[in-house]
């Protein structure tokens, strides 16, 4: 080797070294930054019947804990415990068809029939609540309806508004993405596998079975001064009548790999081309005002959209300060996925218990970074 190439290798090795040091310090810095909001996490375990969180800067996992148990007194959490997501299934809904869009295998636009629904519509408008009905079907899921009946029952309403026009947060219609696969002789569940083929996990499953690490969900209620914790049966219709809107499981081990796919750090898997339109807001909304969040500013300066398969705050006077989030809740179930990209820092929280402490620790992340 001549001196010019061991020059050029000592300066490559310096510039290696050097980032890795300036990318560690970086984490350090962050991890200083929110020391106070690591404590508060680790001072609320005790109250909560099980959980896993994950903070991610850059795309790698700077904080990263497991607690509680699977059921009642037994089985510990892991990182490897599977937790039902609840609602937090849609963005893992969207992001396997979006990874199928971008190895050209469907399309976000093209129009497409399906029986229950009187106008021709695309994938945009299922993924973004957008068909112009106005109907849940969490009445009729909870009722024990099967998928058909579900759809039988959306058959025979009118749209208020042609596609695109309005927006109606609904379980039943998300989940007709299942019927859209169908039309390409695809599924949800090849989507899925699709999806945990490229990312190498075998950690988010659309079923599961009682020989798998399982967090079963819990309630907690006041009796006579004393919080009693109740295991739950796995909520029985909403994972099997409308899994891509709310059956979908998954550990923390999972979710991370979830997270650096959706928010740009797999980029030899999916291009940003995608995941942008995926985050382009479709349209705005005002149901998380009645949920009595926690909003970092007044909520008066929040602006509230939904894109494809996610949430998006906006903040009127703090141009940048986003927050790209999605959450899940079913009787004893909380699940909070959320991505702040002007800080390059994000959250995944699971737990399976009814309370605040999903949703609320999530915000609470976003609330570190304003003034």
């Amino acid at each position: 080797m001549n001196n010019f190439s061991m020059i050029s290798l000592r300066l490559l090795m310096l510039f290696y070294f050097a980032s890795s040091f300036a990318a560690v310090d970086a984490s350090q810095q962050m991890l200083l930054k929110l020391k106070g909001f690591i404590s508060n996490i680790e001072s609320q375990k005790s109250s909560v019947q099980g959980g896993a969180v994950a903070i991610l800067y850059k795309g790698q996992v700077i904080y990263k804990t497991t607690f509680g148990h699977q059921k009642g007194s037994t089985g510990g959490i892991t990182e490897h415990t599977l937790f039902p997501l609840a609602s937090s299934s849609k963005p893992i809904s969207a992001i396997a068809i979006a990874l199928m869009v971008d190895q050209g295998l469907l399309s976000f636009d093209e129009k497409f029939t399906l029986p229950y629904i009187k106008s021709p519509i695309n994938l945009v408008h299922l993924m973004s609540h957008t068909t112009g009905y106005q109907f849940r079907g969490d009445a009729e899921i909870e009722q024990g309806l099967t998928r058909q009946k579900l759809f039988n029952v959306l058959k025979k309403l009118q749209p208020k508004t042609k596609p695109g026009n309005s927006y109606f947060y609904s379980n039943a219609i998300f989940s007709m993405v299942e019927e859209a696969l169908n039309k390409k002789k695809l599924s949800l569940e090849k989507a899925i596998d699709n999806l945990c083929t490229a990312l190498g996990t075998n950690e988010v499953k659309l079923s599961v079975d009682a020989n798998q690490e399982l967090a079963y969900p819990h309630s907690k209620k006041m009796v006579d001064g004393v919080d009693v914790i109740t295991a739950l049966p796995f909520p029985p219709y909403y994972p099997k009548t409308v899994p891509a809107s709310a059956g979908i499981f998954a550990s923390i081990n999972g979710m991370i790999e979830i997270y650096k796919l959706c928010f740009g750090y797999r980029p030899d898997l999916i291009s940003p081309a995608t995941l942008k339109r995926m985050f382009t807001e479709v349209r705005s909304n005002h149901e998380i005002f009645k949920w009595r969040l926690k909003f970092p500013v007044d909520a008066k300066n929040v602006e509230s959209t939904y894109a494809l398969g996610w949430r998006v705050l906006k903040v009127k006077d703090r141009p940048g300060k986003d927050l790209i989030f999605h959450s899940g809740a079913i009787n004893g179930i909380r699940s909070f996925i959320g991505f702040i990209p002007s800080e390059d820092i994000g959250i995944i929280v699971l737990t399976n218990q009814d309370g605040r402490f999903s949703t609320e620790t999530g915000m609470a992340l976003w609330g570190e970074f304003f003034d």
